[in-house]
């Protein structure tokens, strides 16, 4: 008997301290992440965006996008035909801006469509320093660019990120939202981020002389081979807070549960590293929350608590999480919502990101915007 109370005593610790961990993290990362001057290197850039279909949203991000305060930038656009929404909401939306190039993807068998539309734009992109992959459902800043860029003339930095952020308006999305802000924590550690290929910049150069053209020709995933392929080769991932831009999405709860499982189905497959670790973390802890509970209600009540408190502990994280973004993130501070809202929502975001990655180590195939892909 006395075996098995030290035993709950250190599963109660374990997770006590599983829920501390992080609230010294995001408070270390709020002392590191500073805003600082930026450096004076203007390279020429070409702006990539692989366009499927147009939302009501659709025009405004496009116009986001190609608004830009750098002054040596063109923006190319690649849809998969001329009859696709996009093109005409495109041309619409643009006019006759000469720094816009609007062309048609070229099917490439054995990758994604997206890939493929990068492939196009990078062939166009021939006379670019710098190639920054964008998605279409990006609203950025018009200091955007020049923030993503600007590490980029270290050497040893091979790719630069941002990421997306939803400004909720609604309780789905201040779930998803939330979150969204849970799975870009690992992008402030060196050894687990990756590039997002919703806002990512890496030199022509380099680009070429690793060979990442003929890479993404066998494979679905754009950012994480991109990822990989960067670190294998002894470079590192910056990320770029000021560079992280708005998204706007009306998921309902059955649609955020699956885009949330489905983005981990990516992670597993072509980042299996932080995918495991992910995986692992989230089920020894929550495992452990539930057991709290069966203790605590078989009358262990200070292991059972201690089992339970991650899941309080996270609604100080979600409020840390939301006033580092708040202080890093260029929008106004206004648009950012409730700290209360966020970090008493966030225990709910937490479960959900442990229920995708449970989900995800049983799915093979995916739809991804019309097209199915099938792994292993």
């Amino acid at each position: 008997m006395a075996a098995f109370v030290v035993t709950l005593w250190i599963l109660g610790f374990l997770s006590f301290a599983g829920g501390v961990l992080p609230i010294i993290s995001w408070v270390k990362i709020g002392r590191q992440y500073k805003k600082t001057p930026l450096n004076p290197y203007f390279p020429r850039v070409s702006i990539i965006v692989p366009c499927k279909g147009a939302g009501k949203k659709f025009k405004e991000n496009i116009r986001a996008i190609c608004n830009q305060n750098y002054k040596d930038y063109e923006v190319i656009f690649v849809t998969d035909s001329s009859s696709d929404p996009a093109y005409k909401a495109i041309q619409e939306a643009v006019g006759k801006d000469p720094r816009v190039k609007l062309v048609l993807s070229d099917r490439v068998e054995g990758c994604s469509g997206k890939v493929s539309a990068l492939l196009k734009g990078v062939k166009i992109a021939d006379d670019a320093d710098v190639y920054v992959f964008a998605d279409s459902d990006i609203r950025p800043h018009k200091e955007w660019i020049r923030h993503l860029v600007a590490p980029l003339n270290i050497e040893k930095i091979g790719a630069t990120t941002g990421y997306r952020w939803y400004f909720a308006h609604s309780l789905r999305s201040l779930l998803l939202s939330s979150w969204n802000a849970c799975t870009a924590a690992s992008l402030f550690i060196d050894k687990f981020n990756f590039v997002w290929g919703g806002s990512t910049a890496i030199r022509k150069e380099l680009f070429d002389r690793l060979d990442i053209k003929n890479k993404w020709k066998k494979s679905f995933s754009d950012d994480l081979v991109l990822s990989r392929i960067v670190k294998e080769n002894g470079y590192s991932i910056q990320f770029v807070p000021e560079s992280m831009v708005e998204c706007y999405e009306e998921k309902n709860l059955y649609e955020i549960i699956n885009w949330g499982t489905t983005q981990n189905v990516w992670t597993k497959w072509y980042y299996p590293k932080l995918w495991r670790i992910s995986f692992l973390s989230a089920a020894v802890f929550k495992f452990l929350n539930i057991l709290g509970i069966i203790v605590l209600i078989d009358g262990f009540a200070i292991p059972g608590l201690l089992m339970l408190s991650p899941v309080f502990l996270d609604i100080i994280k979600g409020w840390q999480q939301l006033v580092t973004f708040r202080e890093l993130m260029l929008y106004p501070k206004e648009r950012f919502g409730s700290a209360f809202a966020y970090a008493i929502i966030s225990p709910i975001a937490s479960f959900l990101l442990t229920y995708n990655l449970v989900a995800s180590f049983f799915k093979r195939e995916i739809e991804w915007k019309g097209n199915v892909y099938r792994f292993g």
